[in-house]
């Protein structure tokens, strides 16, 4: 049987083939190819704002359900008007600042759903304290009134630690993008 040049040469020579080191530059050309990015990235890209697009979703839903759970909030601060000036002015205040922060949680790209969660259990503390002050006597409604204005500030802590942290992440997000440029 005739056997194939190929076949001869690399048998004739094997302990040459076997010996050999490659050159450095090989095992880096290597190393350089597999350290280039896979097409994974595209799909991580698509992924991410797959899920940015369902957070937002979530939030905008949160969002327009604790406002809508209270009922008006013109009949909260009227309320509390009713009761003091001072609460109703006090009332509004909370208000048009909690709707402020969550606008601002809103428009950020990185907001958590969950801590809409958190909002709602303070907006159903807040139901059954406004359900109680109106079942009140008059001048029985001072320390109702007092937890009704410590769940707005604690609304607003929640809705102001959420900014912070998301503040922080677009800072991070933002350096890492011009070290990577």
């Amino acid at each position: 049987m005739k056997r194939d040049p190929l076949e001869a040469f690399i048998a004739k020579n094997r302990a040459d083939f076997d010996d050999a080191i490659p050159p450095l530059k090989v095992w880096a050309d290597i190393d350089r190819q597999l350290e280039k990015p896979i097409r994974t990235k595209r799909r991580v890209w698509h992924a991410l704002r797959v899920a940015a697009t369902v957070a937002l979703l979530l939030t905008i839903g949160g969002v327009m359900g604790s406002y809508f759970a209270l009922g008006t909030n013109n009949d909260a601060v009227a309320l509390l008007d009713d009761i003091s000036p001072e609460y109703g002015e006090l009332a509004a205040f909370y208000q048009n600042e909690i709707a402020r922060q969550v606008q601002l949680v809103n428009t950020s790209n990185h907001s958590d759903p969950t801590i809409f969660q958190d909002l709602d259990q303070v907006d159903e503390t807040m139901r059954e304290l406004y359900e109680a002050l109106m079942e009140a006597h008059k001048g029985t409604e001072q320390e109702i009134v007092e937890n009704l204005i410590r769940s707005y500030q604690t609304k607003l802590t929640i809705l102001q630690r959420v900014l912070e942290r998301i503040n922080e992440v677009e800072f991070k997000n933002n350096i890492t993008n011009e070290v990577t440029l």
